[in-house]
């Protein structure tokens, strides 16, 4: 079996870094013009820009926005986590000489996992939805909410969309 020499090895650390430190800066602009597109939907739906910046805070704001509860949410995730928290651990099994032999999970803690899951998948869905909604777009632009978020939320942002508080208040 052939090994690295120092050469190689130090040329694939460089290659590896480099494209990390490539996927890092990539990432920071996407995070900052997302904040940036928050801010500014925000701002049209009559909130403060700056409450995109503060974590639960934003999201409390967004289902405001957009016309749903936000407590309903978070309490089903709170007991979801829990539940997932308490009963999902992981049980290693070992042998006499402390050899791991397998790992297993609580099928509760598997439960309330994909149940978390699923909770978070409607969400978004529904969250997707209303925004759309909120802005007088239709069932397609929703749909590019969701899979195509960054892009449409900065169409939302900087396009000529207006927010309707009267649409999110039919329902």
């Amino acid at each position: 079996m052939d090994t690295l020499t120092t050469k190689e090895t130090v040329l694939a650390g460089s290659v590896l870094g480099a494209s990390l430190a490539i996927f890092a800066i990539i990432g920071l602009a996407i995070g900052v013009i997302s904040i940036i597109a928050g801010w500014r939907i925000f701002t049209k739906a009559g909130e403060k820009g700056w409450k995109i910046l503060i974590p639960i805070y934003n999201a409390y704001i967004l289902f405001k926005i957009i016309g749903m509860h936000f407590w309903y949410w978070f309490i089903a995730s709170l007991a979801l986590s829990l539940c997932q928290s308490l009963f999902g651990g992981l049980v290693m099994t070992t042998d006499a000489a402390g050899n791991i032999l397998t790992y297993n999970m609580n099928p509760f803690g598997w439960v309330c996992a994909v149940a978390s899951g699923i909770l978070s998948l409607v969400m978004y869905i529904l969250i997707c939805a209303r925004l759309a909604k909120a802005f007088k777009k239709g069932a397609g632009f929703a749909v590019g909410l969701f899979f195509l978020s960054f892009i449409f939320e900065m169409i939302l942002a900087f396009g000529s969309a207006k927010y309707d508080k009267k649409a999110v208040l039919k329902d």
